[in-house]
């Protein structure tokens, strides 16, 4: 079917709750779900705290986790205070990336190139922030993880290739016209067109490349394509090794940069900017070549194995959190939301 990676979310996942209201009714708990991950603070979904979790990685797998910090002040001066002296104590060149501390689908990720956009960032934003070293890659994976709770190790689910599209100057296009024209991103011009509002009319130079986003997320524009080929015994045993650091994690997909897929396929040199639970996908899903079909049947599986793990979890009385106290997490999370500055 013609672009359904783009459906409406109401659409694309009807399928996907109706399968998750009868693994509910099999298993007997609506609730599950946020078993899976017990030693997190709502179970790694919307609304779970980046600097918590990268907090508690980083000491573990030192080499393998970015280096990010909660930025503190109650104003913008105050934190504009404190990113000064994260970049003076810690030598935190430009660019970093400032993001929500709670986010999903690339809400809010920017690119900081200098201290004029610095200040615009932490100006607008009133939900929490993180500031996170640059991690140039050039490449980004997304590696899904799970552990069922009673074995001893863990497995690779998918692993998604991220690929960041570009257009290419020709001297006598505007960059609007130039995204109009592409085979791909004239799908979501929209989008791209108000990241670049202010340079959209401009006449892009013959040859120069014109990066369309940054932040590695499909909600953002940046095309998806499986990366089961990266999947070794060597990553897998690594990956194994990092998701142990953290204490009752059993099931999510942590996204890592690196340089090259021999040091991805030998479990070497790659950098995980974050965390993600239960509620994230197996991303490889939006690869252009599956079909719908193969997307669900991806998705099914997942979510099969979420009610599996958090089964476990339950029988061994593992806590999770209230329907109250995710009702108010996520209404905090959308109020903090209308904030987010418009993402990389």
């Amino acid at each position: 079917m013609v672009d359904w990676e783009f459906w409406p979310p109401a659409v694309f996942y009807l399928p996907v709750a109706w399968k998750i209201f009868t693994l509910a009714i099999r298993h007997a708990g609506l609730r599950l779900p946020f078993y899976t991950n017990p030693g997190t603070i709502n179970g790694f979904q919307a609304g779970e705290s980046k600097a918590f979790s990268l907090g508690r990685l980083h000491p573990h797998a030192p080499d393998f986790v970015a280096q990010t910090w909660l930025v503190e002040g109650t104003n913008a001066e105050e934190k504009i205070a404190h990113v000064e002296r994260l970049q003076r104590d810690h030598t935190i060149d430009f660019p970093f990336i400032l993001k929500p501390d709670c986010g999903n689908r690339g809400s809010g990720v920017k690119v900081i190139r200098n201290a004029e956009e610095r200040a615009a960032y932490l100006s607008s934003i009133r939900a929490p922030t993180i500031l996170q070293r640059f991690i140039p890659g050039p490449r980004e994976a997304g590696i899904f993880y799970y552990r069922y709770p009673n074995e001893e190790t863990g497995q690779l689910f998918a692993i998604t290739e991220k690929i960041f599209p570009k257009v290419i100057g020709d001297g006598k296009r505007t960059l609007e016209e130039l995204i109009w024209d592409d085979d791909r991103a004239f799908i979501i011009a929209d989008k791209y067109c108000s990241r670049f509002a202010k340079d959209q009319d401009c006449v892009i130079k013959a040859g120069r490349e014109w990066p369309l986003v940054n932040a590695g997320n499909h909600a953002q524009g940046c095309i998806f394509h499986d990366g089961w080929q990266l999947a070794t015994p060597e990553l897998s045993a690594r990956m194994d090794e990092i998701a142990k650091g953290l204490p009752g994690f059993y099931f999510g997909r942590f996204d890592a940069r690196y340089k090259c897929d021999e040091d991805l396929k030998a479990g070497r040199n790659f950098q995980i900017l974050e965390v993600n639970g239960f509620a994230s996908e197996a991303t490889s899903i939006y690869d252009p070549k599956n079909s719908v079909i193969d997307a669900y049947r991806t998705l099914f599986k997942q979510w099969e194995l979420v009610f599996e793990i958090g089964s476990q979890n339950r029988e061994r009385n593992e806590s999770a959190p209230t329907f109250s106290q995710l009702i108010e997490r996520a209404r905090r999370y959308r109020e903090q939301k209308e904030s987010h500055p418009q993402a990389d």
